[in-house]
């Protein structure tokens, strides 16, 4: 009963922040709004994926009360992704987490390499290389093997992101590009003084080839960083079911390669609307490589004898220069191709 009411609780927050958002009364609480996914994956990933499931029901329903067709928007951008990643999160050794003890306390536990084992062996509980450790349940685990890796799991929310484009594509008729630059017009005309509204729709018009997948991305980002900071507020407070992956050792999925390259090509050389479909789906499936080239920042930082101020100018770069993010997404496309982290190592490391 107590972890029920936990999870009710964290749905409520999540419901009530989002419906702050839609309000527009005041711009802090639309920024505080971008976090209003973390209550629901603190719940998920201190209670089990039945709290997760609880959470996100409650949410749900408080925006549907408040208007059924937001309550519907926030199901399917918000709701069912955050379950589907807490699954993802809360998939071990011995299958998916569904509820945990509610007398079991549970220590943080340290981190570990993580299994070369496919997805359908953890989803089973069928891991051979877990077999042997001390500890029983989701807790008890020494290390952090047989847990669904945390490569996979961006690559499947940013897969999700990706579909989001499709979808859209299919629902206005294939002509999403159209939708996007009349849409972006109307804001421009809603809000611009009028001897701003030419310098506004220019500076729209800019960005209009790449809307979809500027937004497709940063929905996928804002998910991926409130998962992140609600397993790292559990790992910090010992109530995290799973260890923490840990962030040097991601790893991406080949075949995430291959489609942002297939994605590229149809950019390329696809005409018309598939052209629009496939480089927005490329902006979007570039988001896990940013996260990748990252690690290789910190690796390059390490080699430093300031790796602290590196990686303070590093980030101060990502938040004010939006080219420096694509570099970094390009340094993670080296990483998956090339491995530049392992031919950073020096001699006594490898």
């Amino acid at each position: 009963m107590k972890h029920n009411i936990l999870a009710i609780s964290a749905g409520f927050i999540s419901g009530a922040l989002a419906m702050a958002s839609m309000s527009g009364s005041n711009i802090a609480v639309f920024y505080l709004s971008l976090v209003h996914p973390l209550p629901l994956f603190y719940a998920g990933l201190s209670l089990g994926t039945q709290g997760a499931l609880i959470a996100v029901g409650v949410a749900t329903a408080i925006v549907a009360f408040a208007n059924p067709l937001a309550g519907l928007v926030f199901a399917v951008l918000y709701g069912v992704p955050v379950w589907v990643i807490t699954r993802l999160m809360l998939t071990g050794p011995n299958g998916p987490v569904w509820s945990i003890p509610e007398d079991q306390g549970g220590a943080h536990q340290p981190e570990g390499p993580q299994t070369q084992s496919t997805f359908a062996d953890r989803i089973t509980g069928r891991v051979e290389d877990w077999e042997g450790e001390s500890g029983a349940g989701p807790r008890g685990l020494a290390r952090d093997l047989g847990w669904y890796p945390a490569g996979w799991i961006l690559a499947i929310v940013t897969a999700i992101g990706a579909g989001f484009i499709v979808i859209a594509s299919v629902l206005t008729g294939f002509g999403l590009e159209a939708h996007v630059q009349g849409a972006l017009s109307e804001f421009a005309d809603a809000f611009a003084a009028p001897q701003g509204e030419e310098i506004l729709k220019d500076a729209l018009n800019r960005i209009a080839p790449f809307f979809a997948g500027m937004a497709a991305a940063m929905w996928a980002f804002g998910l991926l960083i409130n998962v992140a900071i609600a397993q790292g507020l559990l790992a910090k407070g010992g109530r995290n079911i799973r260890p923490s992956p840990r962030f040097r050792e991601l790893k991406l999925p080949d075949a995430l390669s291959w489609a942002l390259v297939a994605s590229a090509l149809v950019a390329l050389v696809a005409p018309g609307e598939l052209e629009y479909v496939g480089r927005n789906i490329a902006i979007v499936l570039a988001v896990p490589f940013f996260f990748l080239g990252l690690t290789v920042v910190h690796k390059l930082a390490a080699l430093t004898p300031f790796p602290g101020a590196m990686l303070a100018m590093a980030y101060l770069l990502v938040i004010f220069s939006g080219w420096f993010v694509l570099v970094i997404a390009g340094l993670g496309i080296l990483e998956q191709w090339v491995g530049l982290r392992n031919r950073m190592n020096t001699p006594n490391q490898t």
